[in-house]
Formats: structure tokens, C-alpha cells, sequence
């Protein structure tokens, strides 16, 4: 009798071939959800009621600092996503902004200061310009529960060595239109009025040469989410982790036999597959840890960086063990 099995993912056409039951994990019957990420996201800080489900890279790193006993998660190392929120970066006209580099000293609107996007555009904005945390002023636009950073706590112990706001997602239009902000991350929960003349997008491109840069010298693209199941489970069941990992990765390649473009990794049009390909090689969602150890390392060390932790992590503390080796 198969194990059966609560699951949550947001709309993914690397995982839909998992969700829509074309794959199957051995041994397992999942019964699949499906949300907007940042709703999800919320929905496990606050209850944890599901086994299986995506998450924050960012906010995981936090869980295992801010522990609560509902947040106990171990990693299933599959990457079915990119942190490319960053690439639809708007900035006010008169703010003296022409590239990235000149984001030093400015205020800057983002949803979330845990989000994942923000975690891996500061290390960007560092690896390739020299540009630290502590450089930006950082006004957070979500209200409430709505907040990932208000359900860990740093509304009331925040981040070291930074300066952040909690504007509230009415305000982040309003300010960078009158120039109160200099840059805002747009998105669905913090909307920002493009026809009025007084914003452009900080990358022409939609972001090609930024990541493509980021690559070169990082040797990896950013990730945004991370499969995570809860410890209680696998300590019961080892085999799970396997099983699990096993699946994901078997969706991945059947969603690129029915769609090339499944791959694809930018947004605004400027996801040309065959140029992504050349740029990025033919698979840029490696899963494993094996493949993605240097990743994690900067992601660990950049949310020491924001302010966000203070210690490094422990390999054998968030993966299991069937999985250490992948």
C-alpha cells in the first residue's frame, strides 16, 4: 500500500509532470495543492500542514536559526526555479540610476527583505559591483502576515547591520513615483504604476547581461525555491527523500520531452532558448547537492551577510542522509 501524502506547489511546468500524476514516486500517492508561492510560503509559517512542498531558499536558512518546533523541514535538493524577481527592478527617473552599480546609497522597495529574490539580487549587486547590504536603505512593502519577515520576527529584532523600513504595500507606488524610493521590486502583492513616466526598468534587457555576468563569475544562476519535507517523516520513512528526489528529477526531464521551453529561466521575452542554452548549457535546473554546493555556500554566507543569520549551516543538519551524496 502506498504512502499517501499531502503536497503543495506553485503553477511549475518543471514539476507539473509530478502534480499532474504523469510521474509517480515509488511508494507514494501525493495529494497536490496548488497556490501562488508567497501564499504558500505564508500558509507554512504558519501551520506547516503539509509533507512535501517548495519554499523559500531564503526563509529555510532563517527556520534553522529561528527554530519553532512546527518549522522542523528537512531539504530535498531539488531547484525546479530561478530568484529572477530582481530582473523587473524599476527605478525612478530622476534617481541617477543608469546601471545597477549605482544602487549604492539609494532606497530601495522590496516585497519582502527575506525573499529569496532579494537574498540572491544583493549578492549580485555585491559579487558584481562590490555593493554590500549595509549600501542600501531597504523599505519592505508587505503589510501583516502577508510579511515572511514579520512571521520569523524582524519587525521586532531586525536584520544586523542594515537600515530597513516596513513601508507597506500601498506606499512603494506612491514613493517611487514621487522619488520618496529610488528602486522597487515589482510584484502581484506590491504593484507599481509603469504608464506615468516617472519609472523605467532598470534592465533594458530584461536582465540577460546581469545574470549572464552573474554566471561568469559566480558559476551558477540564482535559486529561488527549494523542496523541503518535513524531518518527521523521513526519520520514519528514509526511503522517502530517495523517492522523492528520484520523482522530481523524472519530471524535469518529461517536462522537457513535451516542452524545450520548459527550461527557460527569463521573463519580458527575452528567454530565447537557443541563446539561454549557449549562455547557460541545456539544463539550468541541476538538482543535487552535489551540482549546487556552491550555490548553497554563497546563499548561507550572503544571508549571514543580510543580516539575516549569524552562523553557517550544517550540511548533515538539513539534508538527509540518503541524500548527501547526490
Amino acid at each position: 500500500m502506498a504512502l499517501r501524502l499531502r503536497g503543495t506547489f506553485s503553477p511549475n511546468p518543471r514539476v507539473a509532470p509530478l502534480v499532474d500524476g504523469t510521474i509517480q514516486p515509488t511508494g507514494i500517492e501525493i495529494d497536490w495543492e496548488s497556490a501562488e508561492a508567497g501564499d504558500l510560503h505564508e500558509r507554512h509559517l504558519r501551520d506547516s500542514a503539509h509533507d512535501v512542498f517548495e519554499f523559500s531558499i531564503s526563509n529555510f536558512i532563517v527556520t534553522r536559526e529561528r527554530a519553532r518546533d512546527r518549522w522542523d523541514w528537512v531539504m530535498i535538493p531539488v531547484f525546479a526555479s530561478k530568484a529572477t524577481l530582481g530582473l523587473n527592478t524599476l527605478v525612478n527617473v530622476d534617481a541617477g540610476i543608469e546601471t545597477a552599480a549605482d544602487l549604492a546609497g539609494k532606497n530601495f522597495g522590496i516585497p519582502d527583505y527575506t525573499m529569496t529574490a532579494g537574498l540572491w539580487f544583493r549578492a549580485q549587486l555585491r559579487e558584481l559591483w562590490g555593493i554590500h547590504p549595509r549600501d542600501i536603505h531597504w523599505h519592505v512593502g508587505r503589510q501583516g502576515d502577508q510579511s515572511h519577515g514579520r512571521q520569523m520576527g524582524f519587525d521586532t529584532d531586525p536584520p544586523r547591520g542594515v537600515t530597513l523600513h516596513w513601508t507597506g504595500a500601498g506606499q512603494v507606488n506612491e514613493l517611487l513615483q514621487n522619488g520618496g524610493l529610488d528602486a522597487a521590486f515589482p510584484a502581484a502583492d506590491v504593484p507599481i504604476d509603469t504608464t506615468t513616466g516617472r519609472v523605467r526598468r532598470l534592465f533594458p534587457d530584461g536582465g540577460r547581461a546581469f545574470m549572464a555576468d552573474f554566471q561568469n563569475s559566480a558559476g551558477f544562476l540564482p535559486v529561488n525555491h527549494v523542496v523541503l519535507v518535513q524531518r518527521r517523516l523521513v526519520e520514519k520513512e528514509p526511503w522517502v527523500a530517495e523517492a522523492l528526489f528520484e520523482a522530481f528529477g523524472a519530471a524535469k526531464r518529461e517536462a522537457y520531452r513535451r516542452d524545450p521551453t520548459a527550461a527557460g529561466i527569463l521573463r519580458n521575452g527575452n528567454g530565447d532558448i537557443d541563446w539561454q542554452a549557449a549562455t547557460f548549457g541545456a539544463d539550468p535546473y541541476p538538482y543535487g547537492l552535489a551540482a549546487n554546493l556552491p550555490m548553497l555556500a554563497m546563499g548561507t554566507h550572503q544571508s549571514n551577510l543580510d543580516g539575516l543569520t549569524t552562523k553557517p549551516w550544517n550540511l548533515a543538519d538539513f539534508v538527509p542522509e540518503t541524500l548527501r551524496t547526490t
